[in-house]
C-alpha cells in the first residue's frame, strides 16, 4: 500500500512531465497545421480551375475516409483525377433556370380510375 504523500508525489511528477512534454506536442501540431496549409496553397495553384471548393474538400475527405493513414500529398494527388471527372459531368448543369413542372394530368388518360 502506498502512502498519500507518495501517491501525491507520483502525481506531481507525472503532472510535471506532462507539463513539460506540452510544448513539443504544440510545436508538432503548429508545424503540421503549417504544413498542410502550405499543401491546400500548392495544390490550389498547382490546379487553378478547381474554384469549387465545396467538390474538392468531399472528394478529398472520401478518398481520405478509404485510405486511412495515406500521406496528404498522395491523397490530394489521387483526388485530381476524380475531381476533374465530377467537374466534367457538373459542366452541363445550371441551378440558375428551372423549368416549372406541368401538373396537367389529363395525358395520363385515367378514365375515372382514381
Amino acid at each position: 500500500m502506498i502512502t498519500q504523500e507518495e501517491e501525491d508525489r507520483i502525481v506531481n511528477r507525472s503532472v510535471e512531465k506532462a507539463l513539460l512534454m506540452l510544448p513539443e506536442v504544440v510545436g508538432n501540431l503548429i508545424m503540421s497545421q503549417v504544413s498542410m496549409v502550405r499543401l491546400n496553397k500548392t495544390f490550389y495553384s498547382n490546379n487553378p480551375e478547381f474554384t469549387n471548393k465545396e467538390l474538392v474538400s468531399s472528394i478529398v475527405e472520401e478518398i481520405e475516409s478509404e485510405n486511412p493513414g495515406l500521406k496528404y500529398e498522395e491523397i490530394l494527388a489521387r483526388a485530381v483525377p476524380f475531381i476533374r471527372e465530377k467537374m466534367g459531368l457538373m459542366k452541363g448543369l445550371t441551378t440558375d433556370k428551372v423549368t416549372k413542372p406541368s401538373r396537367n394530368l389529363s395525358s395520363l388518360n385515367l378514365n375515372g380510375d382514381l
